[in-house]
């Protein structure tokens, strides 16, 4: 009987942590503006994400040109958690295909107003450039 209690204790107990856990990232964490950390950078400078409908959410991409940033266009960002019952989405995707080259975002929650932003890119357009990568670390503003 005894055991069956502290059973029960336990599970109350969980269920009650459970669901006050405030440090969980919902996707609308994601939205808002970030600024890339490194002022210099010659790659992606701002990102915008936006809500969309329901609990859908698009990004605005600026990269680095003179003598204003370039505006990517806008993109769908499709959030992800680390199981199918997770809903503490940290991890997020888009794509841009534009005419001269594909570019493959993978971008992650980091501390309190941090994100880090991967980028991929693969040239498409026969001129000899080498694909590559590169990883930024944004603010929010």
């Amino acid at each position: 009987m005894l055991k069956r209690s502290f059973a029960v204790a336990a599970v109350g107990t969980v269920l009650s942590l459970a669901s006050i856990s405030p440090s969980l990232a919902a996707p609308a964490d994601f939205v808002g503006t970030w600024e890339n950390t490194n002022s210099n950078t010659r790659g992606i400078t701002k990102l915008v994400v936006t809500k969309a409908s329901g609990n859908k959410l698009n990004i605005r991409v600026f990269g680095s040109c003179s003598p204003r940033d370039c505006d990517w266009g806008t993109s769908s960002l499709i959030t992800y958690g680390t199981s199918v019952q997770d809903a503490n989405h940290r991890s997020a995707t888009t794509n841009y295909n534009k005419s001269f080259a594909d570019t493959f975002l993978t971008i992650n929650l980091g501390t309190t107003n941090r994100l880090n932003l991967q980028s991929f890119t693969q040239f498409k357009d026969n001129s000899n450039r080498q694909n590559y990568t590169s990883t930024e670390a944004f603010r929010k503003l």
